[in-house]
């Protein structure tokens, strides 16, 4: 995942840090689970920004990022698993960011979902998790269907990698954040087994730490693949 993201230039005693690092946040495909028996995996790439409007003045950096899914289904509505992405920044530093995953059909065309997580690296660690709602088409004929989705995440920063509350010098810990997202986006079938998805999303960061709120915006692109039994 290319990704171009605004980040800000520390200035004296000021922490700098916009926010605590979320969870993976790509829809990747929408309105339907992995059937009983079918595990569903995805691999993508893409670019975002993010902006905020805080006290230190706004710079322009770079990084690359990978993003990972997995999915088995449990039941006929109900599928767990993980996401996983990486975020190799511009200044040299790694990010990891990682969530258990939850996904919930409640008709078709439409599902619930909900996930728990945990970040380290150059950004800092974080503690994590989002709610979505997830709507869209799945017309096995077509050989495009389209999806959007309302998701809410939040991060909170941590001094240590389990998170264990204590007491730290100002600025060594990320702003935890709030972070509503709206996404849109297609798919287009490539296979009996696969599909190339494309999406855009665009929300807003509302920090704790400072009164100012903060523009995101995200692209992906990948493939997503249906394998096992029942795979359609």
């Amino acid at each position: 995942m290319v990704i171009f993201a605004t980040a800000a230039r520390a200035q004296p005693a000021v922490n700098c840090q916009i926010r605590a690092t979320p969870p993976p946040l790509a829809t990747f495909g929408g309105g339907a689970t992995a059937a009983p028996g079918q595990t569903e995996l995805g691999i993508g790439v893409g670019a975002y920004g993010d902006g905020f409007g805080n006290v230190c003045p706004v710079d322009l950096a770079g990084a690359t990022d990978w993003f990972i899914r997995w999915r088995r289904g449990v039941s006929k509505r109900i599928d767990l698993g993980f996401d996983v992405l990486t975020d190799d920044r511009s200044d040299g530093k790694l990010d990891a960011t990682a969530k258990v995953a939850a996904r919930y059909q409640v008709k078709k065309g439409f599902r619930v979902e909900a996930g728990a997580g945990a970040a380290d690296g150059g950004g800092g660690r974080s503690v994590n998790a989002d709610l979505a709602a997830v709507i869209g088409t799945s017309h096995l004929a077509r050989s495009w269907n389209y999806y959007a989705s309302l998701r809410l995440a939040g991060s909170h920063g941590c001094v240590n990698l389990l998170c264990i509350a204590g007491s730290a010098p100002p600025g060594s810990r990320p702003p935890g954040a709030v972070i509503p997202l709206g996404v849109i986006g297609s798919t287009a079938r490539v296979s009996d087994h696969g599909q190339f998805v494309m999406e855009a999303g665009l929300g807003e960061y509302f920090s704790r730490e400072y009164p100012n709120h903060g523009l995101y915006i995200h692209l992906s692109f990948g493939l997503l693949f249906d394998v096992g039994r029942n795979s359609k």
